[in-house]
């Protein structure tokens, strides 16, 4: 091999670092709704906007996007809610569904004095709201994620607690662990 003129061998940078899982306020930045009809899901973009993590998901996106021309680089502080259908045949929880839909729109309502909710998915716009973020493991790469919309009152009260970390995943094609906890093969997009 032709040696490389001026070559140095250097460590690679430094991955952006994973948000610690705990509470943290958030302004929703925008929405919009993903799917047809029944099978829909407003997808609501955060990001913090207090404490020393103030802008991560952004400065998260900025940095992975440059120079990354060969992959999609996914904005890691979207926050997808499905919106409770009956009539969705891909939907089997609706309870769930409307238990997870309710608490988010009432975090939301509670974290900004005045505001109703009115069906208008873009009024939600420069809100504030409380998000409680969680740790997994996928193919034994820990990430965080966003569990659950949180009342700001709430959290600055004291009576919000930290999620429970997520079961670890492994995906089809990975070669099984060769010791440790069972994994479950989930088709899903994952959040990092």
């Amino acid at each position: 091999m032709k040696p490389i003129n001026g070559f140095k061998a250097e460590a690679p940078a430094a991955g952006f670092e994973m948000l610690p899982k705990g509470l943290y306020v958030a302004g929703i930045q925008n929405v919009r709704i993903e799917g047809e009809a029944p099978d829909q899901r407003i997808v609501i973009r955060l990001d913090i906007i207090e404490g020393p993590y103030t802008g991560y998901y952004t400065k998260r996106y900025n940095s992975e996007s440059q120079g990354n021309s060969r992959y999609e680089v996914k904005y890691k502080g979207d926050y997808r809610l499905q919106i409770p259908d009956q009539s969705n045949p891909k939907r089997q929880h609706y309870d769930w569904d409307y238990k997870t839909f309710s608490g988010a729109i009432w975090a939301i309502e509670d974290s900004n004095d005045g505001y109703h909710w009115d069906w208008n998915e873009q009024g939600l716009k420069g809100k504030i709201v409380g998000i409680n973020v969680r740790q997994g493991e996928f193919n034994g790469t820990p990430y965080t994620t966003i569990g659950r919309l949180e009342s700001t009152k709430m959290m600055q009260a004291g009576k919000v607690k930290v999620m429970n970390d997520m079961k670890p995943r492994q995906s089809a094609d990975a070669a099984p662990a060769s010791s440790g906890p069972a994994f479950t093969v989930v088709e899903e997009e994952i959040p990092f």
